[in-house]
This record gives C-alpha cells, structure tokens and sequence, in this order.
C-alpha cells in the first residue's frame, strides 16, 4: 500500500483555491506566464491565507463574501496582512532571507516595476531554458514585468497590489455570482417588477451589500442595467430582474435615444487652451509656481502652440514607497519651428500610491533638476 500522503499546508491549500478561481475566470485558464493572472491568484491567494490564520479556520472553510469585503481597496489588504502575517512568523521586511513563499508571494506583490526594462527576447529564453541551472549566463538588465506578458496597465510602474486589487475583487465576484446564481456582466436581463417592467436590457456592472460590521458581502443585491430604450443605465433590485434570452439583436425602436449615437457626439469640441491658459493651469496645481520667471512667463503668453510630452514613469519601492511622473510642457514661440524658439517647463507629479488622491506637482526649468528634485520629494530633505 503507498504510504500516505500529507496533509497540503494551508498556503498550498489557499494557492490551489485561489487558482481555480482566477482560472474560472480568465479564457484558456490561469496562464503562470501572465503578469495579471499571477497578480490575481496572488493577491486571492494572500488573503484567503490571512483570513485562515485570523479566523483559525481551514481554508476552504473561508467564505468568498469575507474574501471580497477585504478586497474593497489594496489599503484594507495590506492592513490585513501586515497585522495577520508577522504573528504567523511571517517576515516581511525586505531585508529578511528569502525561502518562504508566503513572504515571497508578498514581496513580489508589493515591488515596483520599470516600465522602461527591456523586453524579454522571444529568441534567448527558449536556449537559456533548456540550460543547466549552474551553466554561466552574461549578467543583463531584468527583463520588463519579471519576463511575463502583462495586458493591466502595463505602462504603470506601481505594485501588483495597487493595481490589480480590483481585478482580484472581479475573480471573487464572479464566484459569489455563480454560487449565488445571479446574473454576470453582458447577461441579457428582463425586468419583473418596479418603473421599468417589461424592458430587457444588459447587465453592465454587480452591486453588492458590504457589512463593515460583520466584515461580509451580501448579494448580488442589485445590477446597473443597460435598457434597451432607456437612455443611460438604471440601477434595479436583483429581485426585480430575471434573465431572459432572445433570438436576434435586441430591437430598438427607431426614434428612441437609442436609436442613433449617445447625445452630445456630434457637438462641437470646447475651444483649445491658449498657451498662456495653459501654463497657468499649470502654475496652479504647482508647489513651487516661482521658479518660472516673469519673463518666460511673457514670453509663454505670446507663444505660438503648446505641447506635451511624458519623459518618465518611474516608482521607489518601500519603504520609500513614490512614483513620480515627468512631464515636459513646451511652448512653440513662433508659427514655424526652431530650436531657439522654444520655451520648456517640466513638471514632476508624485503620488505616495497608484489611488493617490492629492498628487503634489513640482516644476523645474531644466532635466539636471530632475535628480534633485524627485529626491527630496522621496526623502522629504
């Protein structure tokens, strides 16, 4: 007789769940060569765990409605798991010796990226695969997104954690729903009861009852209703609905605001900013607007057109933790282009996180102020 296996540890068993659930969810299944399935899986991964070892329950026995409640925001995840985890033994910091994949799965969920890395070259990996691992390979710069395909803001240089918390929340979701048997996004709804009896229309988005008290959801307890004949969406009941199926292209009847493009598409576009509206908007949001001389100031003013480039995106990780955006505004001073008739400013806009709300934006005249600016807004010197 084989000897009997082991029990799996609660991380394996909190991995495998989490798998399924982004699987279920994603075509073709979870792909471990993509950024944003592995994000998914992880950050569902991380706080089934966390909830595991709070509640002293298995892992199967968490509740997909506890899971989504703590998925509300990345603030209320990393809450969970930096109280949760240490007293588990867990060590976070960076500095700790690697080998607990607990830790590591956290550690990559909460790195930053450079969005300016290399591509993984489709030609090298496959000969470098096959080798020994204790073959040489040349040192090279890590290749963009840790070498995986990334489709979710694959331009932003902020942590998993921060940017596919949301997405995660979706992979629960759609478990509750189908557990639930309620209706997913696109399912094609008719309404039973209320103002809007008798129309049918398209699910566009899920309402749920959060609990802060229990810390549970509830639901769905509602949809937000694409109508057929309805202009906008309506927020209906889940009780108020029942799916319902047709056999052609839901028909719109002619002279509806359906019926022809959304109200305002054929309006004309609002004026263009002038360069001096624009540089004083600017100025506005800016902290330092006096660094920017009255006589460029002038010279602005009278400026031909105005432009505006993105020179970096770039983030420092904890705990330090900073992103910084560089944005080159520059004013054409006449209508024909030359180099001596060009008027710059750059702005440095940092967020402590991705959801920052109330960005500081830093002006400089020249690029060799960029070091030593974008260092005293990490350091606060």
């Amino acid at each position: 007789m084989p000897p009997r296996s082991s029990a799996p540890e609660p991380w394996d068993e909190a991995v495998r769940r989490a798998t399924d659930a982004t699987a279920a969810d994603r075509p073709g299944g979870n792909d471990e060569q993509c950024w944003d399935d592995v994000a998914m899986r992880s950050i569902v991964a991380t706080v089934l765990y966390a909830l595991h070892l709070r509640e002293r329950q298995p892992v199967d026995a968490i509740g997909w409605p506890s899971v989504l409640w703590q998925l509300r925001d990345d603030v209320r995840v990393a809450e969970l798991v930096t109280t949760v985890l240490p007293r588990a033994g867990h060590d976070l910091a960076r500095t700790a010796a690697p080998g607990d994949p607990v830790t590591e799965c956290w550690r990559w969920l909460t790195r930053t990226w450079d969005p300016k890395a290399p591509v993984k070259s489709a030609f090298v990996q496959p000969a470098l695969s096959h080798s020994s691992r204790d073959s040489w390979v040349p040192d090279a710069p890590e290749p963009r997104w840790g070498g995986m395909s990334r489709g979710i803001g694959n331009g932003l240089p902020d942590p998993a954690l921060e940017v596919c918390t949301h997405w995660a929340a979706g992979v629960v979701q759609r478990q509750m729903i189908t557990e639930n048997q309620g209706h997913r996004t696109h399912d094609r709804l008719k309404v039973t009861a209320g103002a809007f009896t008798g129309h049918r229309g398209y699910v566009r988005d899920v309402g749920w009852y959060f609990d802060d008290k229990s810390e549970t959801v509830d639901g769905p307890a509602g949809y937000v209703v694409d109508l057929d004949d309805v202009e906008g969406t309506e927020d209906i009941d889940a009780d108020q609905v029942e799916a319902c199926a047709d056999l052609s292209w839901p028909h719109r009847p002619e002279g509806t605001l359906k019926d022809g493009p959304p109200r305002g598409w054929n309006d004309p576009l609002p004026p263009a900013k002038t360069c001096e509206e624009d540089l004083r908007a600017l100025l506005d949001r800016a902290s330092n607007p006096g660094v920017v001389p009255d006589e460029l100031r002038r010279a602005v003013a009278s400026a031909h057109s105005h432009h505006h480039l993105e020179l970096d995106w770039q983030a420092s990780p904890d705990p330090q933790r900073f992103t910084w955006r560089v944005l080159h505004h520059w004013y054409q001073l006449t209508e024909h282009y030359a180099d001596d008739q060009r008027a710059d400013v750059y702005e440095v806009v940092v967020t402590r996180r991705l959801h920052d709300d109330e960005p500081t934006h830093h002006l400089a005249l020249s690029e060799d102020d960029f070091p030593g600016l974008i260092a005293r807004c990490i350091t606060g010197a």
